[in-house]
């Protein structure tokens, strides 16, 4: 693996958190804390402060309607810049999640030409973005079995070989799929990982807890050869059962996966 990473989420969106914790230094400085060493994150003054908490930009996450035609699903307006200033703090995943047709609150199903448009479209994005040494990655935010194989076809059908699948754990939990299982049947399109256990739908507050055995979850990445960034995504819904602070779970979650990646070795 490259290392571990976590995105700036868990952190903002802690509903017992004052808004003055809510800053991009704390954020820092507790990823720095629990083991991170890197962020997935973008903001302001944020090339200043890595150094001083010794981390590094793993990449960062940038979204769009991906399914629509190029000139209307907002790459050159928010993606590409995205890339650019991700780049130039020595980002490697460029971390793309292709929106829902419809809304967040009614999600459709993509159609066969719609989900080629977006194969199509990860496809450009990745050309453009590989002179800057990014490496694009498709991530969504599906909530059910069909929409969630849809958009994984999109990559698998209709995108160029360069264009990877960021497989978050958490929402193939929720679209009732086993991401052991699908970390094999991607296979070498697994280029990028948001990890999050849960029960269900429920997030957990930790890895060591929930409906995924890491264990299992680390025979089937080396089974695959996978060579990318461990990115932790925990975050604390009102349905997850807390004991422990988000920088605790963190701590105890990053030290599971190195004990598992590296065998106990230290």
């Amino acid at each position: 693996m490259k290392g571990l990473s976590t995105g700036g989420y868990g952190w903002s969106s802690l509903p017992d958190r004052e808004a003055a914790q809510r800053t991009l230094e704390v954020f820092l400085e507790e990823a720095a804390a629990s083991g991170c060493d890197a962020v997935e994150h973008l903001a302001p003054g944020l090339g200043e402060l890595l150094p001083r908490y010794r981390l590094r930009l793993s990449g960062c996450y940038a979204s769009g309607p991906l399914h629509l035609p190029w000139a209307e699903c907002g790459a050159e307006r928010s993606i590409l810049p995205a890339a650019r200033e991700c780049a130039e703090l020595g980002g490697e995943d460029l971390v793309v999640n292709c929106d829902p047709k419809g809304s967040w609150a009614n999600r459709q199903r993509k159609t066969a030409d719609e989900l080629r448009q977006q194969g199509e479209n990860l496809t450009r994005l990745a050309e453009l973005v590989a002179p800057l040494g990014l490496q694009v990655a498709m991530h969504k935010h599906a909530a059910s079995a069909p929409l969630h194989l849809d958009d994984l076809d999109a990559v698998t059908a209709y995108a160029g070989p360069q264009v990877g699948v960021c497989l978050d754990t958490g929402w193939a939990l929720t679209s009732e799929d086993d991401p052991v299982a699908r970390i094999r049947a991607l296979g070498p399109r697994l280029t990028a990982l948001h990890l999050r256990n849960q029960y269900g739908a429920v997030p957990c507050e930790w890895h060591g807890e929930g409906d995924i055995d890491f264990t299992d979850l680390f025979a089937a990445l080396r089974e695959v050869d996978y060579r990318g960034w461990l990115t932790s995504e925990i975050y604390f819904p009102a349905a997850t059962r807390r004991t422990l602070s988000l920088a605790a779970n963190m701590a105890r979650s990053n030290a599971l996966l190195r004990e598992l990646w590296t065998g106990g070795a230290a």
